[in-house]
C-alpha cells in the first residue's frame, strides 16, 4: 500500500486510504520535524525544540523517546519495517521517493519554472496548479507551538511565489480576462508584492482598463512609500510608464517554445550563434597570488590537450577573485567566447547540470532538450572545434561539474571550489591560503586609501593580523574605512581587538567573514560540527589528531577522520607532522572565533566542561607518566592526581620516547589548557594541571613565562573559588618560579605564606615543600646557617613521609651548603646519601646534579682527577635526557676544573658554551657564575683587561641578583687582575671587602683568606 506523508495543512499520514492515528500536537511536531530532514539524522535536542520551542522540560530526552516510539509503531512499512531509526544523537525518517508532499510541490514547482524559462507555458501552468493542487491548508497545522512555525512560514512564501509563477504563465498564455479576479483579491491581501500588482496592471491594461491600471500602480505607490518607506521596483515603474505612453508592447503575447528537437533543426539549418562573453569585470584591486596567477595562466594557454584547472581554498581567501583576474589575462585565447557560471556549491539550493546546461544552451540559441544525456551531448557538440573558456565558480563537488567538461581540446575549464576536486580526472590543483602580510597590507591600503594606512603602519599592521590575512576581512576592514572617513585606523584596529566582537565588526553590506564561514559549517556532519565547535572552545593554535577523538568521546581513528573531512571541507589545515610523528592541525583565528560562537550558542555548559576536561586529564596523565619514567630529582607537592585520565598508547608511546620534543611541541597548548580552565572557573583541573607542568622537568629549561602564565592563571581561579588547597599549592610552586628566575627574595615570601597555609591546614607535605624551598634560597643568598635550619626540618618530615625523592633532593642541597661553609666531611656524607636514594628511585636527573655537586667537592678540596672524571658522568646524563641548562651548568663545572687543572687552551670551549647556553635560556646566575669563571682563565692566560671586564660584568649580575656571597667571591678574583696591573692598594680593598662578607656569612673563603694572612 502507498505511503503518504504531509505537510501542506494539518500534519498527517496515510498508509493507503486510511489515516495514520499520529496522537496531539506533540507528536505531529515530532514527525515534521523529522519530515523536514527526511534522510538524516536530526538530534534530539532539535527535535525536543520542536515540541517545546525554547523551554523544554527536564525530562525532554525521555519524553521524545516516548512520542518516537509511539509514532514508530504507526509508521511501518507494509513489510513492518521500521521508518524512523535510532542513530546515535538522533533519529532519521526514511521516506519513499514521491511520498512527502513538501518535497513533491518543490518538484513540481521546479518543473513549472524550467518550463516557463523554456516558454513551455501552458506545461508551466499544469505543474504550477498541480504543486498548489497538494495544499490542503496553512502548512504544519496541528503541531503547537513550535520554532517549526518559521519554517511553516518559509512554505508559505514560497506557495505565494509559485501561484506568481503560474499567474505569469497564464498571462502569457493570454488568460488575462480569467484572472483579475484572482489577481484583484491577491493584491488586497498582499498589497506589498509588486509581481502581483505588475501582473494586475497588466491584465487590466490588456482589456482596455488603462485608468484602472493605474490606479492600481498609485495605491500600491503609497502603501510601499507610507508602510515600507521605498519607492516602487524598477521593473514596476517601466510598466506603469509603458501604460502611460499607451504602449502596444504590452499587448503582445511572448513567444511559445518550439516544441521541435535539437536534431531537427540542425537537420535544416545551423542556429543562430552569439559569442558569449560573460566575466564579471577584473577586481581593479586585485593583490598578490603572483605565484598562483602565473601558474594558472600557464595552464589555461599550455599545451594542445584541454585544461582543467581547479582553484581551491577556504571561504574569502580570494577563490573568485583570482579566477575572474586570469581569465581577463588569458582570454585572448579564447576567441569564441567564456561562459561564467555561478553554481551555488555553498549554498542550500547548488545548481544541478541539468539547469545549467539547459541556461548554456540557450545562451547558444539551441533549444535543450529533455534528458540530461541530450544536453550534455548537444553542448560538447556545439563547443566541438571552438576555442571557449568555461568557469565554474563556487563548485560543490566533482559530480557536480563532471557533465559540465568540455570535449574539445580547445576550450578550457576553470574550476573555483572550497573542495579540492581531486577525483576530477586531468584537473590540475592550485591551492590558496591567507595573503602574506606584505600582500595582506597593501590590499588593505589599496582599499582604504594608501595615504591613511602609510600613516598608521602599527594599527595597519594590527588590522592584518587581526583579519588573519583573509582577502574577504581585509576587504571588509578596508571597505569600513574608506566609508568612514572619520575614522582612525587605530580605531578600527581597537574594535577588532575583542574576540567576542570581531566577526561583528568584519561585515559590511552583504559581505560577512561569519556569513562565509558559515556556508562551510552549513555543509558539515552533526559529529564534524560538534568536534569544530569544541576546537574553536579549545582556542589551540595547533593541536594533534588525538584531541578530536577524546573530546567527542570517539575513537582516535575517527577523530582523525573527522579532521580530514574538516580539511577537505576548507575549515581546518592541516601541518607536517610534528617531531613525535603525530600529524598536526590548525584553525585559522577567525574560523576559530566562530567556532567558539557556536560551541557557546550550541553546546551546554556541562558539554563544554566535559570537552575541555577531556583533553587536559589526558595532559596531566601524561606529564604524570613523564615524570614517573623519568623523575626530575626536586620535590613533588602531589602525590596522586586525581583527574588524570588515561592517554592512547598511540600517543603515550611517541610521547614517554622523547619528552622533551612533546614538550616544545605542546608548551602553549598546555599554558593555554590552564588559562582555558580558569576562564571556566574549573578550578581543580586548572591546579592539577599546572602542578603536573612544575613537577615535570618542564621547568628544567627555564621556560618562565609559561611556567609564569600558568600559576597566574591556576593561582587566580584558586582564589576567586576558595579552593585554599590549590591556592597553597601554587604558591609553593610560584615561590620554585621564583627561585628558578634567580628571585631568591621573592622566593621565600611565596615558600613563607605557602608554609603558614600548609601548617594551618596540618599539611605535612606541603610544609616539607615550603621548608625545601626556603632552604635552598637562603643557600643561594649565602645565608647558610639559616639555610641548614630549614633544610634539616625539611628532611625530618620526608624521611617521616618516606619519600625517597625528596630526601636526596633535601641531601644534595645541605650537602652543598655544608660544602659552602667548608664542612666537607657533613658535605661527602650528605652528598652519598643523596646519590644512593636519587639511584634507589631511579631518577638519572637526580643522579646528574649529585654527581656534578661531588665533582665541586673534590675540585675545592684540590682532587681534581676525581673532580674532572665526576663531573664528566654528570655532563653525559644531562646531554642524554636533554637538560640544556643543566648541561651548560656541567659544562662550567668541566672548564673550571680545566682551568685548575691548568688546561687553559682546552678550558675556554666549554665555558663559552655553557655561557651561551644560559643566555639563550635567560639564566642570569648561570650567565653570571660563569662570566666569572672565563673572568679567572683571561686572568691564568694574562689578559687581564679582559679578565677585567668579565669580572666586572659578572659583579654587576650578582648585585642585580642580590647574591652578596658571590659578588665577593668575585672581587676576590677581581682583586687578582688588580694587583697584576699594579694597583696594589686596590687589590687589597678589594680582598677586605671579600674577606668581610666571607666572615659574614660563615663561608669556607674567610678561613682560606684569613690563612694568608691578609
Amino acid at each position: 500500500m502507498e505511503m503518504r506523508f504531509q505537510l501542506l495543512g494539518p500534519v498527517e499520514a496515510w498508509i493507503g486510504d486510511e489515516q495514520v492515528p499520529l496522537g496531539g500536537a506533540k507528536p505531529r511536531a515530532l514527525l515534521a520535524a523529522l519530515l523536514l530532514d527526511a534522510g538524516h539524522v536530526v538530534p534530539i535536542e532539535r527535535l525536543a525544540r520542536a515540541v517545546w520551542d525554547e523551554d523544554p522540560p527536564a525530562s525532554s530526552r525521555a519524553l521524545v523517546q516516548t512520542y518516537i516510539s509511539g509514532l514508530r509503531r504507526g509508521l511501518r512499512t507494509p513489510a513492518g519495517a521500521d521508518l524512523i531509526a535510532f542513530h546515535p544523537g538522533g533519529y532519521a525518517i526514511q521516506v519513499p521517493a514521491g511520498a512527502l508532499d513538501s518535497a513533491e510541490f518543490e518538484r513540481l514547482a521546479g518543473l513549472g519554472r524550467l518550463a516557463a524559462d523554456d516558454l513551455r507555458y501552458d506545461e508551466a501552468v499544469d505543474a504550477f496548479c498541480a504543486a498548489l493542487g497538494l495544499w490542503r491548508g496553512p502548512a504544519f497545522g496541528g503541531i503547537g507551538e513550535s520554532f517549526l512555525r518559521s519554517e511553516a512560514a518559509q512554505l508559505e512564501e514560497l506557495r505565494l511565489s509559485v501561484t506568481e509563477q503560474r499567474i505569469s504563465s497564464e498571462l502569457a498564455l493570454g488568460r488575462h480576462e480569467q484572472l483579475v479576479g484572482e489577481l484583484t483579491s491577491l493584491v488586497g491581501h498582499h498589497p506589498t508584492r509588486e509581481r502581483l500588482r505588475r501582473d494586475l496592471m497588466l491584465a487590466m491594461y490588456r482589456l482596455g482598463r488603462q485608468a484602472d491600471a493605474l490606479a492600481v500602480y498609485r495605491d500600491g505607490r503609497a502603501v510601499l512609500v507610507d508602510d515600507l518607506g521605498i519607492e516602487p521596483g524598477q521593473e514596476l515603474q517601466s510598466v506603469h510608464d509603458a501604460i502611460l505612453r499607451s504602449d502596444d508592447s504590452l499587448l503582445l503575447l511572448p513567444p511559445l517554445a518550439s516544441r521541435e528537437p535539437v536534431a531537427d533543426q540542425r537537420s535544416d539549418e545551423q542556429p543562430r550563434r552569439t559569442v558569449p562573453s560573460q566575466l564579471p569585470a577584473a577586481p581593479a584591486d586585485f593583490t598578490g597570488r603572483e605565484k598562483e596567477a602565473a601558474a594558472l595562466a600557464d595552464a589555461l594557454s599550455a599545451g594542445a590537450s584541454m585544461p582543467i584547472a581547479v582553484v581551491s581554498g577556504p571561504g574569502g581567501s580570494g577563490k573568485s577573485a583570482l579566477a575572474i583576474h586570469v581569465t581577463h589575462r588569458t582570454m585572448e585565447r579564447y576567441p569564441d567566447g567564456q561562459f561564467y557560471v555561478e553554481l551555488r556549491g555553498t549554498s542550500e539550493t547548488p545548481a544541478e547540470p541539468w539547469e545549467v546546461l539547459g541556461r548554456i544552451l540557450r545562451q547558444l540559441g539551441v533549444v535543450p532538450a529533455e534528458s540530461l544525456e541530450e544536453r550534455v551531448a548537444d553542448y560538447r557538440s556545439l563547443l566541438a572545434g571552438q576555442r571557449v573558456l568555461v568557469v565554474l565558480d563556487d563548485a560543490r563537488d566533482e559530480q557536480q561539474v563532471r557533465h559540465l567538461v568540455p570535449g574539445s581540446a580547445g576550450c578550457g575549464l576553470l574550476i573555483t571550489s572550497r573542495n579540492r576536486l581531486v577525483a576530477l580526472a586531468g584537473a590540475s590543483l592550485t591551492e590558496l591560503d591567507v595573503l602574506t602580510t606584505e600582500e595582506a597590507l597593501e590590499l588593505l591600503a589599496k582599499i582604504a586609501g594608501q595615504d591613511r594606512v602609510a600613516a598608521e603602519p602599527e594599527a595597519a599592521m594590527s588590522i592584518v593580523e587581526k583579519c588573519d590575512r583573509m582577502p574577504l576581512a581585509l576587504r571588509i576592514a578596508g571597505a569600513r574605512l574608506a566609508s568612514r572617513r572619520a575614522w582612525t585606523v587605530a580605531l578600527l584596529a581597537d574594535r577588532l581587538d575583542d574576540e567576542h566582537r570581531r566577526l561583528d565588526e568584519l561585515a559590511i553590506g552583504d559581505h560577512a567573514v561569519r556569513a562565509t564561514i558559515e556556508l562551510g559549517y552549513g555543509q558539515l556532519g552533526v559529529q564534524s560540527k560538534r568536534v569544530l565547535r569544541l576546537l574553536g572552545l579549545l582556542g589551540l593554535s595547533s593541536f594533534p589528531a588525538w584531541l578530536a577523538g577524546v573530546m567527542i568521546q570517539v575513537s582516535t581513528q575517527t577523530g582523525e577522520q573527522l579532521l580530514e573531512g574538516l580539511v577537505d571541507a576548507q575549515l581546518l589545515q592541516t601541518e607536517q607532522s610534528d617531531a613525535l610523528g603525530l600529524m598536526r592541525y590548525r584553525l585559522h583565528d577567525l574560523v576559530r572565533l566562530y567556532a567558539r560562537e557556536r560551541a557557546e550558542s550550541d553546546e551546554s555548559p556541562e558539554t563544554r566542561e566535559q570537552a575541555i576536561n577531556a583533553v587536559l586529564s589526558r595532559w596531566i596523565w601524561l606529564l604524570r607518566e613523564i615524570t614517573s619514567a623519568a623523575p626530575s630529582g626536586a620535590v613533588h607537592l602531589r602525590v596522586e592526581y586525581s583527574l588524570a585520565a588515561p592517554a592512547d598508547p598511540s600517543v603515550t608511546r611517541p610521547v614517554l620516547a622523547d619528552p622533551n620534543a612533546w614538550f616544545d611541541v605542546e608548551q602553549d597548548s598546555l599554558v593555554r589548557g590552564v588559562e582555558l580552565a580558569s576562564a571556566l572557573d574549573l578550578d581543580e583541573i586548572a591546579v592539577q594541571l599546572a602542578s603536573a607542568l612544575c613537577d615535570s622537568f618542564f621547568v628544567s629549561d627555564n621556560r618562565f613565562d609559561a611556567w609564569s602564565r600558568s600559576h597566574t592563571a591556576a593561582l587566580t581561579v584558586a582564589r576567586r573559588l576558595g579552593n585554599v588547597y590549590g591556592e597553597a599549592v601554587l604558591l609553593a610552586e610560584s615561590g620554585q618560579l621564583s627561585y628558578e628566575q634567580d628571585n631568591f627574595a621573592q622566593a621565600r615570601e611565596y615558600f613563607s605564606q605557602s608554609l603558614s597555609m600548609f601548617r594551618i591546614a596540618n599539611d605535612r607535605r606541603g610544609e616539607a615543600a615550603s621548608l625545601t624551598g626556603l632552604g635552598m634560597a637562603c643557600r643561594e643568598q649565602g645565608y647558610l646557617p639559616e639555610s641548614l635550619h630549614f633544610l634539616n626540618g625539611a628532611e625530618r618530615l620526608w624521611t617521616e613521609l618516606a619519600d625517597d625523592g625528596a630526601v636526596a633532593h633535601v641531601n644534595r642541597v645541605s650537602g652543598s651548603v655544608h660544602l659552602e661553609k667548608g664542612d666537607y666531611q657533613a658535605a661527602w656524607q650528605q652528598l652519598a646519601d643523596a646519590l644512593w636514594f636519587y639511584r634507589k628511585i631511579n631518577s638519572v636527573r637526580g643522579e646528574g646534579m649529585t654527581l656534578r655537586t661531588m665533582a665541586l667537592y673534590h675540585r675545592a678540596r684540590g682532587e681534581l682527577d676525581r673532580a674532572d672524571e665526576t663531573g664528566a658522568q654528570a655532563l653525559a646524563i644531562f646531554e642524554t635526557i636533554g637538560d640544556r641548562l643543566m648541561t651548560a651548568y656541567a659544562l662550567q663545572t668541566q672548564g673550571k676544573t680545566w682551568l685548575r687543572m691548568g688546561r687553559h687552551r682546552e678550558a675556554r670551549r666549554p665555558l663559552e658554551e655553557a655561557l651561551r647556553s644560559c643566555e639563550v635560556l635567560a639564566d642570569r646566575f648561570g650567565v653570571a657564575f660563569t662570566l666569572r669563571a672565563l673572568g679567572e682563565l683571561d686572568l691564568a692566560e694574562g689578559a687581564l683587561q679582559d679578565a677585567r671586564a668579565r669580572l666586572a660584568e659578572a659583579i654587576a649580575l650578582y648585585e642585580t641578583l642580590d647574591l652578596p656571597l658571590w659578588r665577593a667571591r668575585t672581587l676576590r678574583d677581581l682583586a687578582a687582575v688588580r694587583e697584576g696591573l699594579g694597583d696594589a692598594d686596590r687589590a687589597k680593598e678589594l680582598r677586605s671587602e671579600a674577606l668581610e662578607v666571607f666572615g659574614t656569612y660563615g663561608a669556607r673563603e674567610h678561613e682560606e683568606l684569613s690563612a694568608t694572612g691578609l
